[in-house]
């Protein structure tokens, strides 16, 4: 009999919801003016954005703890502008990964006139880094690797989690292998559905999970998309 291991599964439709008449934003954790006592940061995980930006329009960010953060569009390009004056245009099938100390200000923009784009945000607390200077841009493409796994972020000691996305046909099957026992797992999905370790999980849904060594899925739907943080110890 599988294991069903111990976790809390972040319901798309009960998420906090920001809207004003340039922005739609979900949390999958407590942020802004949400506030919810069952979703308390998990682990490093302080927040899990799922934001919509009119043509045109910026959205400015405040970095409440030094750590990590990502930035990833799901659909159209985010131009991203630091305080150093770093200025970065990123784009579908790419990822970002920075960090922040607490305090920066983050500005995004939605450089298209008339369509709303869509992207993911996320950020880490980590106050232990040395060097901070460690900005990159990861690149995925589902086209040529459907099925599977794609690691975007491989542990090397620079980061500590790993981030992996894939695009699955239905009824394919898919194991992930922590890297770590101890490490703490979370899986969101951008498209389709799963089930997850034995939960059943649909298009915008988080899934929290600890105390378990791997993590097998099955895609219920063609073309379903799922996002897979683990952070270690």
């Amino acid at each position: 009999m599988e294991k069903i291991s111990p976790g809390q599964i972040h319901l798309a439709d009960q998420r906090g919801f920001t809207k004003t008449h340039t922005l739609r934003r979900y949390s999958s954790f407590n942020y802004g003016n949400y506030f919810n006592e069952y979703r308390k940061p998990f682990g490093r995980l302080e927040v899990w954005n799922d934001e919509m930006l009119a043509g045109g329009n910026s959205v400015h960010v405040t970095v409440k703890n030094s750590g990590w953060f990502v930035l990833m569009p799901v659909t159209g390009e985010v131009l991203l502008k630091r305080i150093n004056g770093d200025i970065r245009l990123i784009d579908v099938g790419e990822m970002f990964v920075g960090y922040a100390v607490v305090g920066e200000q983050l500005e995004l923009t939605n450089l298209y006139k008339e369509d709303w784009i869509n992207y993911i945000y996320l950020q880490l607390k980590d106050t232990d880094v040395l060097n901070p200077q460690r900005d990159a841009v990861f690149k995925f493409d589902f086209a040529g690797r459907p099925n599977e796994l794609i690691d975007l972020v491989p542990t090397s000691g620079m980061h500590p989690f790993r981030l992996h996305i894939g695009v699955f046909g239905g009824r394919v099957d898919a194991l992930y292998q922590l890297q770590n026992s101890g490490s703490l797992f979370y899986a969101f999905v951008l498209a389709g559905a799963f089930e997850l370790q034995g939960r059943l999980m649909h298009d915008r849904d988080g899934l929290a999970l600890w105390e378990l060594e791997e993590a097998d899925m099955e895609a219920l739907s063609n073309n379903a998309v799922v996002l897979i943080l683990e952070m270690l110890k």
